[in-house]
C-alpha cells in the first residue's frame, strides 16, 4: 500500500513561521555543520507504544517533518528470513499458518477460514495477529503480536522514502525549503520465536546483498535530493569551481573552516562544509544521510560500500554530554569558550546533545519551564538537541502538540512572542518603523522587534570573526548605526545561537555605564542588531535599512511581494484571535485559585504564582 506525505500539521501561526524562517535565513551562509536543528528519534516519537503500523508511522513521520524536526534518527532491523529491512525489532514470520485481516477479524490459511483465536503453530506461536485496545485498525493492515511489539510486515525504508519524497516536493519553494538529515542505526531483527532475546550475529549470505543494502534502497529512492560524500569531496577539492561559483549570498562563511591554496591559486578545504543556501538553492539538494550505530551482530556489514550516498558514522554527529540545574540552566557541556576568537577554539561542528529532562507524567509549570530553558540553552551553546523520549506516553501521530512545543523551544534568536510585527498590512500609508531587531539583555540576549526610530547603540562585528564584537560609539537611529561602528568593524547580526551567546556575554562584560540589564533606561538594556523587516512584513533581512526581501526581488521566486504580504495578512486574524484568547485566559487565571498555565505553547494544570 502506497503512503504519502501529509502536510496538515502546521506550526500554528505566522509568528512561529517568521521565527523559523528568519533563523534559517540569517544562518544561510553558515556551513551546515555549525547550524543547530531540532532532532528526534523515530523509535521514541513514533514507536514508543510498541506499535509498528504503516499508516500510523506515515502520519508520525509527516507530522515531525511538518513541525520543524530536521534531524531524524531511525533504527532499522535486518530480517534474515524476509531478506528485508524493517522498523520492527522482531522479524515478522514469512510462512505463518495464520494470516488475519483486521477489518474482518477472519483467519485464513491454505485450506480454511475461521474465527480468530491464536496462532496454532510452534514456529509462530507468538505471532498471532493482534487486537489492540484503543487502537484504530480500520485501515485494514494486519498487526502481528511479536512479544512486546505489534508489527505489520511492510513498514520499511521505502515507507520513509515515500514520505520524504513527498515532503521535499511539497516544500521546494524558497520560502519553505529546509535541509533534512537522517541518522541510520542498524540492527538485526530478533527471531519471531524468541522476540525478547537478542538476535544472533550474521555473516556471509545472511547479510544484505548489494541491492538489499539500505544505502542502495534510500540512495535509489531519494537520489534527486541527496548531497553525498562524493559530492562533498569534489566540492572541497576545488572551491573555485564549487562554493565560489555561486551567487555571493550562497557562499559559506570561510572563517568557519580551513583553506589551503596551491600555486595556481586554487583553494581547497580539508574540513569545510557548504552552507544551507548552497545546498538548497544552488545544488537543489535536500538530504544528508549518516550511519549512526551498528550492532555487533552486523560487524561484517561493510559500511564503505554505501559511501556514494551515506556518510560514515560520526561524520554528521558529535555527541556532547551536558548537565543542567533543576531550573534548566546548563552547568556543563556548553561550547562557549570565553576567550575564543576563532572557530577552532570553540568548535561546535555537528555538536549534538540528548540530555533533555522530560518528565514521565504530564508536566507542571516548573518542569515545563525547565525543559524550555534547557532546550534554549543547548541551542545557544552551539548544540542540536535530540529528543529520545516518547512524550508523556503519546506518539507524534496521535498527539502532535507536545512534539511541536519541543521543536519550537529550540529556537535560539527571538524572545517568546517575537517578532511582533505581523499586524502591518503593507499599505502605502502604514508605518514601517516597528520592524527593527534589538538584543534584549533582560531576556538572556534574545531578540525583540522595536521601533526603528528609537535610539540605541549597535552590535559591531570585528572583521569577519564569528565571535568578536564591540559596541558602537553612540546611540542613534537604526539607519545610522553602521556609521557609528569603530574602524575595522561593521554593523552585524549573530547568525547562530553560539554567535549570539558571544555577543551577549561580551555586552555583559562591559562597564555599567555602557550596558546595564538592570537599568531603567532602555538604551542600557537594549542593542540594535543588523536585522529588519522594513521592506516586506515578516521578511527579516540583514544589510541595513535598505536591504530588500529576497522573496520579493528574485524573479525566479513564486512568492512575490504581494503573495507574501497577502499570505501573512490572511492569518493575522488567527493571531489576533489567539491573542484575545490568551488575554482572556490570563484574566480568568487571575480570578481563580487554580487554572491553566502556558509557557512556550505548553499547557498544563497548576497553581498560579
Amino acid at each position: 500500500m502506497s503512503v504519502s506525505y501529509d502536510s496538515s500539521a502546521t506550526l500554528v501561526n505566522a509568528t512561529w513561521v517568521a521565527v523559523l524562517l528568519s533563523e534559517r535565513d540569517v544562518a544561510g551562509q553558515i556551513p551546515l555543520n555549525f547550524v543547530t536543528n531540532p532532532a528526534v528519534s523515530l523509535s521514541a516519537a513514533c514507536f514508543g507504544n510498541g506499535i509498528y503500523d504503516k499508516n500510523a508511522a506515515s502520519q508520525c513521520f509527516s507530522n515531525l517533518l511538518a513541525i520543524g524536526y530536521r534531524r531524524l534518527g531511525l533504527d532499522l532491523y535486518w530480517s534474515v528470513d524476509r531478506r528485508s529491512w524493517s522498523f520492527c525489532p522482531v522479524s515478522v514470520p514469512t510462512k505463518a499458518d495464520v494470516i488475519v485481516s483486521s477489518e474482518t477479524s477472519a483467519v485464513s490459511s491454505t485450506s480454511q477460514t475461521s474465527t480468530i483465536t491464536t496462532a496454532a503453530t510452534t514456529s509462530t506461536a507468538d505471532a498471532e495477529p493482534a487486537t489492540i485496545t484503543g487502537y484504530d485498525d480500520s485501515h485494514g493492515d494486519t498487526l502481528y503480536k511479536l512479544g512486546p511489539y505489534r508489527c505489520t510486515n511492510d513498514l520499511n525504508p521505502y515507507t520513509l522514502a515515500q514520505i520524504l519524497g513527498g515532503y521535499f516536493q511539497d516544500t521546494n519553494a524558497r520560502l519553505t525549503v529546509y535541509t533534512t538529515y537522517l541518522v541510520l542505526n542498524l540492527h538485526v531483527a530478533a527471531s519471531d520465536s524468541a522476540p525478547d532475546y537478542p538476535a544472533s550475529a550474521i555473516s556471509g549470505d545472511q547479510l544484505p546483498s548489494e541491492d538489499e543494502r539500505v544505502g542502495r534502497i534510500l540512495g535509489s529512492a531519494l537520489k534527486d535530493f541527496i548531497y553525498s560524500p562524493a559530492q562533498l569531496a569534489a566540492d572541497r577539492s576545488n572551491l573555485n569551481q564549487s562554493w565560489y561559483q555561486v551567487d555571493q549570498s550562497y557562499m559559506p562563511i570561510t572563517e568557519y573552516f580551513t583553506i589551503h591554496e596551491n600555486e595556481a591559486g586554487e583553494q581547497s578545504t580539508p574540513d569545510g562544509w557548504p552552507s544551507s543556501k548552497y545546498i538548497q538553492l544552488a545544488k537543489r539538494d535536500r538530504l544528508l544521510i549518516e550511519y549512526g550505530s551498528v550492532d555487533p551482530q552486523l560487524a561484517d556489514y561493510d559500511l564503505s560500500l554505501d559511501e556514494d550516498s551515506i556518510f560514515p558514522p560520526g561524520y554528521l554527529t558529535s555527541a556532547v554530554d551536558v548537565s543542567a540545574t533543576t531550573n534548566g540552566t546548563l552547568t556543563s557541556g556548553c561550547l562557549y569558550e570565553p576567550k575564543a576568537t576563532v572557530m577552532s577554539q570553540a568548535n561546535s561542528s555537528w555538536a549534538m546533545s540528548n540530555s533533555i529532562p522530560i518528565p514521565d507524567s504530564l508536566p507542571t509549570y516548573d518542569t515545563m519551564a525547565s525543559i524550555s530553558n534547557v532546550l534554549s540553552d543547548i541551542t545557544s551553546c552551539g548544540m542540536s538537541p535530540m529528543l529520545n523520549t516518547t512524550l508523556f506516553g503519546e506518539t507524534a501521530d496521535t498527539n502532535i502538540e507536545h512534539y511541536r512545543n519541543v521543536s519550537l523551544s529550540t529556537s535560539w534568536a527571538w524572545a517568546l512572542g517575537e517578532p511582533r510585527d505581523a499586524t502591518y498590512g503593507g499599505g502605502e500609508g502604514d508605518p514601517k518603523y516597528d520592524r527593527c531587531a534589538i538584543m534584549d539583555l533582560t531576556s538572556n540576549g534574545q531578540w525583540r522587534s522595536t521601533n526603528c526610530t528609537e535610539q540605541r547603540r549597535g552590535a559591531c562585528r570585528i572583521g569577519n570573526s564569528p565571535f568578536s564584537w564591540v559596541l558602537s560609539a553612540e546611540s542613534t537611529y537604526f539607519s545610522n548605526v553602521s556609521d557609528t561602528c569603530p574602524e575595522g568593524t561593521s554593523f552585524a547580526v549573530p547568525r547562530t545561537g553560539l554567535e549570539n551567546k558571544y555577543l551577549y556575554k561580551h555586552l555583559l562584560s562591559l562597564p555599567e555605564t555602557d550596558i546595564n540589564p538592570a537599568s531603567t533606561h532602555a538604551t542600557l538594556r537594549e542593542v540594535f542588531i543588523d536585522f529588519n523587516s522594513i521592506d516586506v512584513t515578516s521578511c527579516w533581512v540583514s544589510g541595513g535599512p535598505k536591504a530588500s526581501c529576497p522573496y520579493a526581488s528574485d524573479p525566479q521566486e513564486l512568492e512575490h511581494r504581494t503573495v507574501l504580504v497577502a499570505a501573512i495578512a490572511g492569518i493575522i486574524i488567527l493571531i489576533i484571535a489567539a491573542l484575545t484568547f490568551f488575554v482572556k485566559c490570563n484574566a480568568n487565571r487571575r480570578n481563580s485559585r487554580r487554572g491553566k498555565r502556558i509557557i512556550e505553547g505548553w499547557e498544563y494544570e497548576g497553581v498560579p504564582s
